[in-house]
């Protein structure tokens, strides 16, 4: 009993904390992107929500929307998103879906497959081969540190600070 009691302390103590909490819902959300880039760089998974606000701050240059919904309909409204995804706000957004709306928001065609079928998949590799995104796969979640990263070379190519170089 004195061991499972040790080893139940033990694995506790390990855990790190995985906060999937969406920085922009609550009482007091970030004021800009900058504040919503650094509460992400100090949480373990990006949501939806937050990514939607992130693209459309690269976008637009700001977010003045309020909500997840209407964020998403801007997306859609832009071709940065598409309304057959069913996404929810606090969940973890994945590398495939801020492959998607960074290569819509960039201009970035792709190879034929992407022209072919607009997925979420090739939009990923784009990202990938581009140099935008981190490796791993199309349904893994984005950390927010990684997010983050994302989002900087992704604004320094939309003001001409960096180009992108297929990296294959």
């Amino acid at each position: 009993m004195l061991v499972g009691a040790v080893v139940l302390v033990l694995t506790a103590g390990c855990q790190q904390e995985t906060r999937t909490t969406d920085v922009l819902a609550g009482e007091n959300p970030p004021a800009d992107s900058a504040a919503l880039a650094w509460a992400l760089s100090q949480k373990t998974w990006c949501t939806n929500n937050e990514a939607a606000s992130l693209v459309l701050s690269l976008v637009d240059g700001k977010d003045e929307y309020g909500t997840f919904e209407s964020r998403m309909e801007a997306l859609q409204a832009k071709g940065l998103a598409q309304e057959s995804w069913r996404l929810v706000g606090d969940e973890p957004v994945t590398k495939g879906t801020m492959g998607y709306m960074l290569c819509k928001a960039l201009g970035l065609k792709g190879g034929v497959m992407m022209q072919v079928l607009p997925a979420r998949r090739y939009a990923y590799r784009e990202a990938l081969a581009q140099g935008l995104m981190v490796r791993g796969s199309e349904f893994e979640p984005l950390t927010g540190p990684e997010a983050v990263g994302i989002l900087q070379r992704a604004a320094l190519v939309k003001e001409g600070q960096m180009r992108l170089v297929n990296v294959y």
